[in-house]
Protein backbone atom coordinates (compact mmCIF):
# COMPACT_ATOMS: atom_id res chain seq x y z
CA UNK A 1 0.00 0.00 0.00
CA UNK A 2 1.29 3.38 -0.96
CA UNK A 3 0.92 6.59 1.01
CA UNK A 4 -0.07 8.78 -1.98
CA UNK A 5 -2.53 7.43 -4.55
CA UNK A 6 -1.42 7.26 -8.19
CA UNK A 7 -4.27 9.60 -9.33
CA UNK A 8 -2.81 12.49 -7.33
CA UNK A 9 0.71 11.96 -8.66
CA UNK A 10 -0.39 12.17 -12.31
CA UNK A 11 0.04 15.59 -13.88
CA UNK A 12 -3.19 17.37 -14.78
CA UNK A 13 -3.84 17.53 -18.53
CA UNK A 14 -6.44 20.32 -18.34
CA UNK A 15 -6.09 24.06 -17.70
CA UNK A 16 -8.34 25.79 -15.23
CA UNK A 17 -10.01 28.60 -17.21
CA UNK A 18 -12.10 30.01 -14.36
CA UNK A 19 -9.51 32.64 -13.23
CA UNK A 20 -9.00 33.83 -16.83
CA UNK A 21 -12.75 34.20 -17.39
CA UNK A 22 -13.08 36.13 -14.12
CA UNK A 23 -10.27 38.44 -15.21
CA UNK A 24 -11.91 39.03 -18.60
CA UNK A 25 -15.23 39.93 -16.96
CA UNK A 26 -13.45 42.37 -14.66
CA UNK A 27 -11.68 44.01 -17.62
CA UNK A 28 -14.96 44.22 -19.54
CA UNK A 29 -16.66 45.90 -16.58
CA UNK A 30 -13.75 48.34 -16.19
CA UNK A 31 -13.75 49.41 -19.86
CA UNK A 32 -17.55 49.67 -19.97
CA UNK A 33 -17.46 51.95 -16.92
CA UNK A 34 -14.73 54.08 -18.50
CA UNK A 35 -16.62 54.39 -21.78
CA UNK A 36 -19.84 55.43 -20.05
CA UNK A 37 -18.14 57.97 -17.79
CA UNK A 38 -16.16 59.42 -20.72
CA UNK A 39 -19.33 59.80 -22.77
CA UNK A 40 -21.08 61.45 -19.83
CA UNK A 41 -18.22 63.91 -19.35
CA UNK A 42 -17.64 64.94 -22.96
CA UNK A 43 -20.97 64.45 -24.70
CA UNK A 44 -23.29 66.02 -22.15
CA UNK A 45 -23.27 69.47 -23.73
CA UNK A 46 -23.69 68.48 -27.38
CA UNK A 47 -27.06 69.48 -28.75
CA UNK A 48 -28.25 68.89 -32.28
CA UNK A 49 -30.15 71.50 -34.24
CA UNK A 50 -32.18 70.73 -37.32
CA UNK A 51 -32.37 73.29 -40.10
CA UNK A 52 -35.46 73.17 -42.25
CA UNK A 53 -35.21 74.59 -45.74
CA UNK A 54 -37.93 76.43 -47.54
CA UNK A 55 -37.60 76.89 -51.27
CA UNK A 56 -38.07 80.66 -50.94
CA UNK A 57 -35.87 81.36 -47.94
CA UNK A 58 -32.13 81.17 -47.62
CA UNK A 59 -30.84 77.94 -46.03
CA UNK A 60 -28.98 79.65 -43.20
CA UNK A 61 -30.55 82.35 -41.09
CA UNK A 62 -29.09 83.89 -37.98
CA UNK A 63 -30.94 85.70 -35.24
CA UNK A 64 -30.09 89.37 -34.96
CA UNK A 65 -28.61 89.11 -31.50
CA UNK A 66 -26.81 85.80 -32.08
CA UNK A 67 -23.92 85.63 -34.52
CA UNK A 68 -23.54 82.31 -36.33
CA UNK A 69 -20.44 80.83 -37.87
CA UNK A 70 -20.94 77.95 -40.30
CA UNK A 71 -18.35 75.23 -40.74
CA UNK A 72 -18.92 72.15 -42.87
CA UNK A 73 -17.30 68.74 -42.54
CA UNK A 74 -17.56 66.59 -45.65
CA UNK A 75 -17.43 62.80 -46.05
CA UNK A 76 -13.63 62.88 -46.39
CA UNK A 77 -13.32 64.72 -43.04
CA UNK A 78 -12.11 68.03 -44.49
CA UNK A 79 -13.36 71.39 -43.21
CA UNK A 80 -14.77 74.49 -44.92
CA UNK A 81 -15.53 77.84 -43.31
CA UNK A 82 -18.74 79.00 -45.00
CA UNK A 83 -19.79 82.62 -45.35
CA UNK A 84 -22.70 84.11 -47.28
CA UNK A 85 -20.53 84.66 -50.36
CA UNK A 86 -17.68 82.16 -50.29
CA UNK A 87 -16.33 78.97 -48.76
CA UNK A 88 -12.81 78.83 -47.34
CA UNK A 89 -11.13 75.42 -47.00
CA UNK A 90 -9.53 74.72 -43.64
CA UNK A 91 -6.77 72.14 -43.29
CA UNK A 92 -7.54 70.94 -39.78
CA UNK A 93 -9.33 71.80 -36.54
CA UNK A 94 -6.35 73.86 -35.35
CA UNK A 95 -6.81 76.25 -38.31
CA UNK A 96 -10.48 76.67 -37.38
CA UNK A 97 -9.44 77.47 -33.83
CA UNK A 98 -6.84 80.01 -35.01
CA UNK A 99 -9.33 81.72 -37.34
CA UNK A 100 -11.93 81.97 -34.57
CA UNK A 101 -9.35 83.47 -32.22
CA UNK A 102 -8.19 85.92 -34.90
CA UNK A 103 -11.72 87.09 -35.69
CA UNK A 104 -12.48 87.46 -31.98
CA UNK A 105 -9.32 89.54 -31.43
CA UNK A 106 -9.99 91.92 -34.34
CA UNK A 107 -13.59 92.46 -33.18
CA UNK A 108 -15.40 90.65 -35.99
CA UNK A 109 -17.14 88.49 -33.37
CA UNK A 110 -19.14 89.68 -30.37
CA UNK A 111 -17.12 90.24 -27.21
CA UNK A 112 -19.66 88.12 -25.30
CA UNK A 113 -18.83 84.61 -26.52
CA UNK A 114 -22.33 83.46 -25.55
CA UNK A 115 -23.64 85.56 -28.46
CA UNK A 116 -21.63 83.58 -31.02
CA UNK A 117 -22.67 80.11 -32.14
CA UNK A 118 -20.61 77.79 -34.31
CA UNK A 119 -22.76 75.50 -36.45
CA UNK A 120 -21.05 72.34 -37.70
CA UNK A 121 -22.74 71.11 -40.88
CA UNK A 122 -21.74 67.45 -40.85
CA UNK A 123 -21.96 65.06 -43.78
CA UNK A 124 -23.70 61.83 -42.88
CA UNK A 125 -20.62 59.80 -43.92
CA UNK A 126 -18.03 62.00 -42.19
CA UNK A 127 -15.61 60.19 -39.85
CA UNK A 128 -15.97 60.88 -36.12
CA UNK A 129 -12.38 61.95 -35.42
CA UNK A 130 -12.46 65.31 -37.31
CA UNK A 131 -15.92 66.03 -35.87
CA UNK A 132 -14.68 65.52 -32.31
CA UNK A 133 -11.52 67.54 -32.96
CA UNK A 134 -13.57 70.45 -34.34
CA UNK A 135 -15.96 70.38 -31.38
CA UNK A 136 -13.13 70.36 -28.84
CA UNK A 137 -11.19 73.09 -30.69
CA UNK A 138 -14.19 75.43 -30.71
CA UNK A 139 -15.12 74.70 -27.08
CA UNK A 140 -11.54 75.28 -25.97
CA UNK A 141 -11.93 78.92 -27.03
CA UNK A 142 -15.19 79.26 -25.07
CA UNK A 143 -17.65 79.34 -27.97
CA UNK A 144 -20.76 77.19 -28.14
CA UNK A 145 -20.82 74.59 -30.87
CA UNK A 146 -23.90 72.97 -32.36
CA UNK A 147 -23.64 69.99 -34.72
CA UNK A 148 -26.31 70.37 -37.40
CA UNK A 149 -27.78 67.64 -39.48
CA UNK A 150 -29.83 68.24 -42.57
CA UNK A 151 -32.23 65.73 -44.04
CA UNK A 152 -31.66 65.46 -47.75
CA UNK A 153 -34.29 63.80 -49.87
CA UNK A 154 -32.95 61.31 -52.37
Amino acid sequence: MEMIPHEELKPSNGINYAPMIDFLFLMLALFATLAISRAALYDSEVSLAELKHDAKSSPIRAKKEIQQINISINAAGSFKWMTEFQEYPMGNAKEIQEELARQYQIGALAQDKAKTEVLLHIDRKAPWEPIAKAIFAVRELGFSVHPVYELFED
